[in-house]
């Protein structure tokens, strides 16, 4: 059987927790961004959006997940769920991924307002444009992991300043990193397959 392609089999999720302090490049993050600008997308609409945070602009970004939450907490009250208040702990949790994290991207879906192509469409390019960055950091040696927090998220997070047709789909932080070799199963691709040849 033919080896897959080496950038293929590089892609890992890499924690926060393993990030190193090295800076990462504007020119690095540019060739990051043009990859994940080549991905498909059906009547060419290219949803993809990203906000990049980095250095200071990281507390703004804890500022904007402290904002959603709070919104999202409102919500839940106002139809009887008790949710945990931002607090302590949530601010632990957030601020020391962003910490350890050189760059976040905040991952959204820009809606194609002429609604051209169905919306699920667009979520698959969001996600084909990511696999692109993905798939491309091990050709810097950065590392990455896209997170999707629900009250960021939820059924598509709305978030401070989005427009009415942006919708968030993640965070993904990035950085250099020092790792072990953790174990990435995957079940056999075979098992995944209907061959229909006649």
């Amino acid at each position: 059987m033919l080896s897959l392609p080496p950038h293929v089999t590089a892609r890992r999720s890499v924690f926060p927790q393993f990030f190193t302090d090295g800076a990462v490049s504007e020119e690095v993050l540019h060739a990051l961004l043009a990859a994940a600008n080549e991905a498909p997308s059906h009547r060419k609409t290219e949803p993809w959006r990203f906000r990049v945070y980095r250095g200071a602009g990281r507390e703004k970004l804890l500022d904007l997940l402290r904002a959603t939450y709070a919104d999202w907490a409102r919500s839940r009250v106002q139809t009887g769920t008790e949710t945990e208040p931002w607090g302590e702990k949530l601010d632990k949790k957030f601020g020391k991924k962003i910490n350890q994290s050189p760059v976040i991207l905040l991952l959204s879906l820009s809606r194609d307002e002429a609604a051209s192509v169905p919306e699920w469409e667009e979520i698959a390019a969001v996600g084909a444009a990511v696999q692109n960055l993905w798939t491309s950091l091990d050709a810097y040696d950065l590392g990455g992991y896209w997170s999707s927090p629900g009250f960021l998220c939820r059924g598509y997070g709305e978030f401070p300043g989005a427009a009415d047709n942006e919708r968030c789909l993640g965070l993904f932080y990035l950085g250099h990193y020092a790792m072990p070799d953790l174990p990435r199963p995957r079940g056999d691709w075979r098992d995944k397959v209907t061959w229909i040849d006649d």
